[in-house]
């Protein structure tokens, strides 16, 4: 079985810190490590794939939910302040379910399900040093020739603007209101050109329309084109 390592990690650095005494932190500490473990026998290592194939379609369905609500613009504020907390659960177990999966069986061994995982990890914004822990496993797949270049990049970028950074890839985008999508910060546009061919992604010019052909209502276009001609 593989050591749990985040698990561990993680509560045994908050412990350590703590201003207790040393017979008290050995008993929490054999506490943590015996938690740890536990969720380690309790998660299936041999069937992590498709179970990470389910998270992943409700978060791609929550998503794409709200696409929908904003497509809409009789959409209400309580419709929105609704789908957005249903949005926070999902996201929210998710992120338990993964870092359990993390715990007890490492990086996933496939391309399949690394991708499942890097969407997962993805969307763990309310843990920025989770998403910073599998950013360093993703790395060593993408090594590996498992996981993928650009998976890599979107959770670079991810915690790029998470943290306030100017992105590398410019994979990252906000969209202001239902009419307006913007990419988040960037180094140097020229730069993340080279970078984003280098792995296989279409230019920043061509992703920013594609973005806003995808979610920018149609409503938005006409009402654009009919200023310009007024």
């Amino acid at each position: 079985m593989r050591k749990p390592l985040y698990c561990c990690a993680k509560q045994l650095s908050r412990t350590g810190r703590s201003n207790i005494s040393k017979g008290v932190v050995a008993v929490v500490t054999l506490m943590i490590v015996k938690g740890c473990y536990a969720v380690a026998q309790q998660t299936d290592c041999t069937s992590i794939g498709a179970h990470l194939n389910e998270l992943a379609r409700a978060d791609q369905q929550i998503r794409q939910d709200w696409n929908l609500l904003e497509q809409d613009a009789k959409t209400t504020a309580a419709q929105r302040d609704d789908l957005q907390q249903r949005w926070r659960t999902v996201d929210s177990e998710n992120l338990t379910q993964l870092k359990q999966i993390v715990t007890a069986c490492g990086w996933p061994k496939t391309s399949k399900d690394s991708h499942s995982a890097w969407l997962l990890a993805q969307h763990a914004d309310s843990d920025i040093a989770f998403q910073r822990f599998a950013k360093g496993l993703l790395e060593v797949s993408v090594k590996a020739g498992i996981a993928a270049a650009r998976d890599l990049a979107y959770l670079a970028d991810r915690i790029a603007a998470n943290e306030g950074r100017p992105q590398e890839y410019g994979t990252q985008v906000s969209q202001t209101d239902r009419c307006h999508l913007v990419i988040k910060p960037v180094d140097d546009r020229q730069l993340v050109n080279r970078r984003r061919l280098a792995i296989g992604l279409q230019s920043l010019e061509e992703y920013e329309a594609e973005g806003r052909r995808r979610f920018i209502p149609p409503d938005c276009a006409n009402s654009a084109i009919e200023r310009k001609i007024q």
